[in-house]
């Protein structure tokens, strides 16, 4: 895939480099300027680090649609307190990563849980605790005997999503009742779109640790 996006769109850099004495590493940066031909980008460092240039680096770059991996080669390296500067040759080619993360992120949104017992049909209104595109955890003020299986109405942004949920446990760390649910046969879209909501808040939290 041909590299045309603009530092508006990326969240960050992860460079993985060899330092002197050849032992591999990694830093997250953030974009300061793309040019034609030059990429450069800076990580907050109380002090240099040990890393020879020229040599070839391997990306990651993190984007609002998904991540990107590349090598280039880093052509200097600068100490701007508090800030080590990374001057990197554009790189020519990036291979798009598939964004189906499955990782958990905090997001509370309104949430409805139908399900069935004793032949009578129940409903309840809550907030989410996290979500992933496996499933979610939900907020309980009481402890309930859930069925195994449920259906779950996601209220997120501007969409609802509805899907069959398996019941896996109720616990109470942080002195808060959560109900965890598993999302059965969740429709491609709406996994993609859990996905990418996912994927953005993480990106968000990422991107403020490096500021």
């Amino acid at each position: 895939m041909k590299f045309d996006l603009s530092k508006e769109s990326i969240n960050y850099v992860k460079i993985n480099y060899l330092d002197n004495d050849n032992f591999a590493h990694y830093t997250k940066a953030a974009v300061r300027f793309i040019g034609e031909l030059e990429f450069l980008v800076s990580t907050k460092s109380e002090e240099a680090l040990n890393i020879p240039a020229p040599q070839e680096v391997e990306l990651g770059i993190a984007c609002d649609n998904g991540l990107y991996k590349a090598k280039t080669v880093l052509k200097k390296v600068e100490f701007e307190e508090p800030y080590i500067l990374f001057t990197m040759r554009k790189p020519e080619e990036m291979e798009y990563q598939q964004n189906r993360e499955y990782f958990r992120v905090k997001l509370q949104e309104n949430i409805n849980i139908t399900y069935v017992k004793e032949e009578q049909e129940h409903s309840l209104s809550a907030l989410t605790y996290d979500l992933s595109a496996k499933g979610v955890r939900i907020e309980l003020d009481n402890e309930i005997d859930f069925p195994e299986e449920v259906i779950l109405s996601l209220f997120l942004q501007n969409k609802i999503i509805e899907v069959k949920a398996k019941y896996v446990r109720t616990d109470n760390d942080d002195n808060i009742k959560k109900a965890s649910f598993q999302f059965v046969d969740l429709k491609e879209p709406d996994l993609d779109y859990i996905s990418q909501i996912c994927f953005k808040i993480q990106l968000e939290e990422r991107r403020k640790n490096l500021l």
